[in-house]
């Protein structure tokens, strides 16, 4: 299990400095990626075959680190320099407080040793967050980026 936890997290950074390039040249649609990947999550690291469940945990790793990296220069882009800081800050205790939420529930239902409804209910929750993910995007990139 450590050698698994261990690849996770070379998929996190690699994919973090991947998107970070990706995002640098496309902006925000580089995002619109993360939703799809998420969904997919469940339904392969709970997969008793060893090899979905290994490409489930590398689709976790990578997109924690698309979130623990590129998305925060969405909130560069939508904040004013201003008031960047603070942004991070109610960034990072929304996502906190929704990985505390999320990490609770999808315990009870996984405990419930029916994968489905865990299935269902991340799918439902990043179809929500595609939505607001596309109401989020800037229109255009701002000053000081060149796309």
């Amino acid at each position: 299990m450590p050698v698994v936890a261990a690849g996770a997290m070379a998929i996190e950074a690699v994919s973090a400095l991947g998107t970070g390039l990706l995002y640098d040249r496309w902006g925000p649609r580089t995002l619109l990626a993360l939703p799809v990947g998420v969904a997919a999550v469940p339904a392969l690291a709970l997969a008793p075959e060893l090899g979905p469940a290994l490409v489930g945990i590398g689709l976790w790793g990578a997109a924690t680190g698309v979130m623990d990296s590129t998305v925060k220069a969405l909130v560069a882009d939508v904040v004013p320099a201003a008031r960047l800081a603070t942004a991070y800050g109610v960034f990072a205790a929304f996502q906190g407080v929704a990985a505390l939420a999320g990490g609770a529930l999808a315990g009870w239902l996984v405990a419930a040793e029916d994968s489905t409804d865990l299935v269902v209910v991340v799918g439902a929750a990043q179809v929500v967050a595609l939505v607001l993910l596309l109401l989020a995007m800037p229109r255009r990139r701002s000053p000081g980026h060149d796309g």
